[in-house]
């Protein structure tokens, strides 16, 4: 599977993490065990892992660039 592949499908978690938070908490419910505050913070988790994975990808390129 390729990078972008993997990074597209970890935004698309984030953005139904997110949504299943907003109806979890309009509906005043629990949803797999999780309150509603726990999906938004699942939901950020992934996100600061998408950002220190595009991080390293920089890190990396510009390294290879380095060497070149």
């Amino acid at each position: 599977m390729s990078y972008k592949t993997r990074r597209n499908l970890l935004e698309w978690l984030v953005v139904i993490m997110l949504i299943v938070g907003v109806v979890t908490a309009a509906l005043n419910a629990t949803f797999g065990g999780f309150m509603p505050i726990m999906w938004f913070v699942i939901a950020l988790l992934v996100i600061l892992l998408i950002i220190c994975i595009e991080v390293t990808q920089i890190r990396e390129f510009l390294q290879s660039k380095k060497e070149s």
